[in-house]
């Protein structure tokens, strides 16, 4: 149904300004049409655009710079950490290292005072261990 009646009830003038009705573009109170005043738009747009063209270059490129500024002071505190790692680290090996002579010496000194006192148990436990490693190897 459209408006008041069947679309076959009407005669084919008023079906005619029916479809232009319908099928008419919308325009403005000047007589261009939708297409023409998103053309305009996009036109003006572009404009503007190229107008603030380079001051939104300028833009980018302090906020780049910001950014790649942020950046490179992490990655120069970070390699600064990393440097400070392995100083402490080396340092670090270091003392372990003469930690671990240090006990080593007095393990030493230790057995060699226990040997010189009293060295028949460990003559015996050196006896012992070659007749083992001289039967397990002699089996052969």
């Amino acid at each position: 149904m459209i408006r008041g009646g069947s679309l076959f009830a009407r005669s084919g003038k008023e079906f005619c300004e029916i479809h232009k009705h319908h099928t008419k573009r919308p325009t403005m109170d000047n007589g261009s049409t939708t297409a023409e005043r998103l053309t305009d738009a996009l036109k003006v747009l572009e404009e503007a655009a190229k107008e603030k063209k380079e001051e939104l270059k300028h833009l980018i490129t302090d906020k780049y710079s910001v950014l790649k500024d942020a950046f490179f002071d992490a990655e120069n505190s970070a390699s600064e950490r990393f440097d400070n790692i392995k100083v402490k680290s080396v340092e670090a090996a270091a003392n372990a290292k003469e930690i671990g002579e240090e006990k080593a010496k007095e393990i030493a000194n230790n057995v060699d005072e226990s040997v010189h006192k009293n060295p028949w148990p460990y003559i015996g436990g050196v006896a012992v261990g070659s007749l083992l490693l001289g039967y397990i190897l002699g089996r052969k």
